[in-house]
């Protein structure tokens, strides 16, 4: 099944950061994490209750607690074997 899998995967490239808690100790394949290449994004599900509502003509801008936006941000969750194009590996294998 490894014959199949692309060579520049999420599993094998330097910004991807495995989630520990959610892996297969005996399939390095297998398991998910985050990108890290971009900066993380905000989640509108998650920031949506966090912003007041806000009354018809207002002009001014919701004041949102930083740590609001911190734990409304995400980095994009991928699984180990995904892939995206900007693949860049890891500095063990670049050397190897």
């Amino acid at each position: 099944m490894t014959d199949s899998l692309p060579a520049e995967r999420c599993n094998k490239c330097r910004f991807w950061l495995e989630d520990m808690s959610n892996r297969d100790p005996h399939d390095a394949d297998w398991g998910f994490g985050s990108c890290r290449r971009e900066p993380p994004r905000l989640v509108e599900v998650i920031v949506k209750p966090l912003m007041p509502a806000l009354a018809y003509g207002q002009q001014t801008d919701p004041d949102m607690m930083p740590l609001d936006l911190v734990s409304a941000s995400r980095f994009p969750a991928t699984s180990a074997i995904d892939w995206c194009g900007r693949y860049e590996a890891v500095a063990d294998e670049v050397a190897a």
